[in-house]
């Protein structure tokens, strides 16, 4: 995953910077969905039975990767929106199973099936609102079911390994097409690979995830709808990278913007038009994901215009690939509109106005949830909550490589990490910053993930600052100076800098480390807060310039796994902020940072042991094994987990099919959402 501060899935929608209590609970009861329409709209006269809240899965619960061979049950005839029936009957469109895959993708709808036509509403601050568009839009070739327990096809309709976990096999859906009506193969994946990634002026830094023991893959076609990715060593993890892959470029379109395929004079040209002189950039406006008209996709939407004009346009693909149970060929709307606005506030304000169908960033923050709560009448809206993903705020990182000998020593000991532990009350950590919505406990990873024990949330978390004082005491920490600060063996002031990542005027984290400042003085131990702003927080922590540094951890869950993110296994000196020195080592071969201790390289044999299982349960297996490791290094410290619900979105009254709980909204299919 990305640079951890500044991202996502960066882990984590970052929209929801503090935990927010239980919104469920106080939502407003939605109202009974529309009955299903008659003809000419094409949906069944029947209508299912809604689907059950899908339900986190239990601690003990094992991922298991998709039937390679499992076929959606066949549906009899397919139906289309009035819009593509008008189309087809003046001949401008072919028929719908026609449009379709052999084998299209069968969703089950959340609530019921749902009624063509209708527009989905949001609203966007610019050019930094793009990828939100992409949760909505993007399609990979696997999915994530929504209570991420299974890895299910998605573009590909199947894969499978080679016992040696060396090679997996990939089948597209056959007679699949882009949006312009053009085939979707393997051809379009060969060129992805061929002419892009292994292109350096294009991809100069070549993908991670393709890559193991150092050596990028080898991908091959094997026919018109099946492709091959080969390893130098085995790979059973790239399994659980499937649901984030997107591994095509609609070369047909493309080529005419690659200097191998197009002609020259014609390329000189649109980098003129264009107002470039070189033609990666050129390549790189044409292929600007989610804001270039005219690119075909496989999205359910396929955009009409920029995201810089005042309503940003996109209409249903003709060619979407997915059907509801009863044949009728996905989306339900007709198309998305954005709404290009100046601020956060001014999405706010027209979401409490009912003016947004759905809509999570950039108001779903614990500052807008009274002024939420209050106007859900007014507004005709519900919340939501959505799923975290168990992150840790105030988690402590320290500096195991200082340049003060005294301090690296001490670092280094797991008694002094552990009486820093102990020596914090989380509970009240938790009730006076975050009200008491937040899970007290130790650094570990989400509770629904299938490595969770409570003994790693329990770790060394307890309040007891007579044990802190012993341990510490232990460590020949005895003297203290007229304040009662605690001595160290060097006869200076045991005193700490805590670098605290602060953004946006955000007061939260300043505030817990005052509150972790007064428990440590308790214990004899100086704590100096220092803010350092978010542009300098990653720099001066990698640097090892800090003490102890305070930002926010998650050591993975399923559906972004530990094998992706360096916190879990500290392998990588860029995805993770626990001694960033290790990692440099382990990435350089030695050449760089500093050697780390045996527990750590344990970690590592961990990590290149999951990385090559092809078998989920023992994948399952060496992750939990890294998370006793943890709890016993504590490596890290942390006070409390956002809660399960501490995100939520507001939708329409009106807006259906959307899940009450998920992480990711996209694991129910989008193109399901309805009016």
């Amino acid at each position: 995953m990305k640079e951890r501060v500044l991202t996502r899935r960066d882990f984590l929608r970052a929209s929801a910077l503090t935990a927010i209590g239980a919104v469920v609970a106080a939502c407003a009861p939605a109202p009974t969905p529309t009955k299903a329409p008659t003809k000419p709209v094409a949906a069944p006269t029947a209508t299912p039975k809604p689907a059950e809240p899908t339900k986190p899965p239990a601690p003990t619960a094992t991922p298991k990767p998709a039937e390679p061979t499992a076929t959606p049950k066949p549906v009899a005839k397919y139906n289309e929106a009035p819009m593509l029936a008008e189309l087809v009957k003046q001949g401008k469109l072919p028929p719908v199973d026609q449009r379709l895959p052999i084998e299209p993708l069968v969703v089950t709808p959340v609530e019921q099936v749902g009624i063509y036509g209708g527009v989905w509403r949001e609203a966007h601050v610019g050019i930094n609102d793009r990828w939100q568009n992409s949760y909505f839009l993007f399609e990979r070739i696997a999915r994530f079911s929504p209570d991420f327990t299974k890895i299910l096809p998605n573009v590909a309709k199947s894969w499978a390994f080679t016992p040696d976990g060396k090679s997996i096999t990939i089948n597209l859906r056959k007679g699949m097409n882009w949006s312009d009506g053009s085939p979707f193969t393997t051809a379009d994946v060969m060129f992805w690979w061929e002419d892009v990634v292994l292109n350096d002026e294009l991809t100069p830094t070549k993908p991670v995830r393709m890559k193991i023991g150092g050596e990028l893959a080898k991908v091959e076609k094997v026919d018109d709808y099946a492709f091959k990715i080969s390893f130098k060593q085995a790979y059973g993890a790239f399994e659980e990278f499937l649901p984030s892959q997107i591994m095509w470029v609609p070369a047909t379109y493309s080529k005419q913007f690659h200097t191998k395929y197009a002609d020259k004079a014609k390329l000189d040209a649109a980098m003129k038009e264009e107002g470039v002189d070189k033609w990666t950039a050129l390549w790189a406006a044409k292929r600007m994901d989610l804001n270039n008209p005219g690119v075909p996709e496989i999205f359910a939407w396929v955009c009409k215009n920029k995201l810089d004009q005042p309503v940003q346009i996109y209409e249903r693909n003709p060619y979407y690939w997915k059907v509801d149970t009863a044949g009728n060929q996905l989306p339900y709307l007709d198309r998305k509109e954005r709404t290009l606005v100046p601020d956060a506030q001014a999405i706010l304000l027209k979401a409490l106005a009912g003016d947004i169908d759905y809509q999570d960033r950039n108001v779903a923050g614990v500052a807008n949830r009274p002024v939420i709560m209050e106007n859900r009448q007014k507004g005709d809206y519900r919340v939501l909550a959505t799923l975290s993903p168990g992150t840790y705020w105030g988690t402590v990182f320290f500096n195991f490589t200082h340049k003060d000998p005294v301090l690296k020593e001490l670092f280094n000991k797991v008694e002094f990490r552990q009486a820093f532990s102990l020596a914090v009350n989380r509970q009240e950590v938790n009730e006076l910053i975050d009200k008491g919505t937040g899970t007290p406990g130790q650094l570990t990873c989400k509770p629904n993930s299938p490595w969770w024990k409570q003994e790693f949330v329990d770790a060394y978390a307890k309040y007891d600052p007579a044990a802190a004082n012993k341990l510490l005491d232990a460590l020949g920490l005895t003297k203290k100076d007229a304040e009662g600060y605690r001595l160290r063996s060097d006869g200076k002031r045991l005193s700490l800098v805590y670098s605290v990542f602060t953004a946006g005027g955000d007061q939260i984290p300043l505030n817990r480390a005052e509150l972790v400042k007064k428990y440590l003085k308790d214990v004899g131990v100086e704590i100096i807060v220092k803010s350092v702003d978010r542009a300098l927080w990653v720099p001066h922590v990698h640097a090892s310039e800090h003490d102890i540094a305070d930002y926010a951890a998650n050591l993975g869950f399923f559906g972004n796994p530990p094998i992706v993110r360096g916190e879990a296994f500290l392998n990588a000196e860029g995805n993770q902020h626990i001694a960033t020195q290790w990692g440099l080592w382990n990435e350089s071969g030695g050449k760089q940072g500093v050697e780390p201790p045996a527990e750590i390289k344990k970690l590592w044999e961990l990590y290149e042991k999951t990385m090559a299982e092809v078998s989920g349960e023992k994948r399952i297996q060496y992750q939990t094994e890294a998370m006793a490791l943890h709890a016993k290094n504590l490596w890290a410290i942390a006070w409390y987990a956002e809660p399960d619900l501490g995100r939520f979105v507001l939708v329409k009254n009106n807006f259906r099919n959307v899940p009450d709980k998920a992480f990711d909204v996209e694991t129910y299919h989008t193109a399901q959402f309805f009016i």
